[in-house]
């Protein structure tokens, strides 16, 4: 089965979002039941767990400035075989909701609270370092 020109097209969407999303330039937020939505004036994208469990099959909806939808896909098979936008659209969903979490800046703050590798730590008495307790 070919691959229709609007699957194609959302494939690229999807990795050129994907990308920008991980370089920072756009941030999403959570819309709840496992959704995630970026936007600008002319339009907006909503991504989330169809069955709203964080697991496959994705849902991608595209929607214009007023708020109506215009495209959508929704991961599937192809015959016995994963749809060729299912990896897209689940690469979108995880980076989606790092941003729209704060994963990166969570996991920051919390390692600079922690010593880092190879450098002098004082323990407080009891503390555990290294599998040992000091004393």
């Amino acid at each position: 089965m070919a691959l229709r020109r609007d699957h194609a097209r959302l494939i690229v969407f999807c990795d050129r979002l994907a990308h920008a999303t991980i370089s920072g330039v756009t941030e999403w937020r959570g819309e709840g039941d496992d959704h995630y939505k970026w936007g600008r004036a002319e339009g907006s994208v909503s991504i989330g767990a169809r069955d709203r469990d964080g697991q496959p099959p994705y849902e991608l909806a595209v929607f214009n400035g007023d708020g109506e939808k215009v495209e959508e896909v929704v991961s599937a098979l192809v015959g016995d075989d994963p749809a060729e936008w299912n990896e897209p659209l689940a690469e979108l969903y995880r980076v989606a909701r790092r941003s729209a979490l704060h994963a990166d800046e969570i996991i920051d703050a919390l390692m600079n609270t922690l010593p880092k590798q190879g450098g002098d730590v004082a323990a407080e008495p009891g503390a555990v370092t290294a599998g040992r307790r000091s004393r």
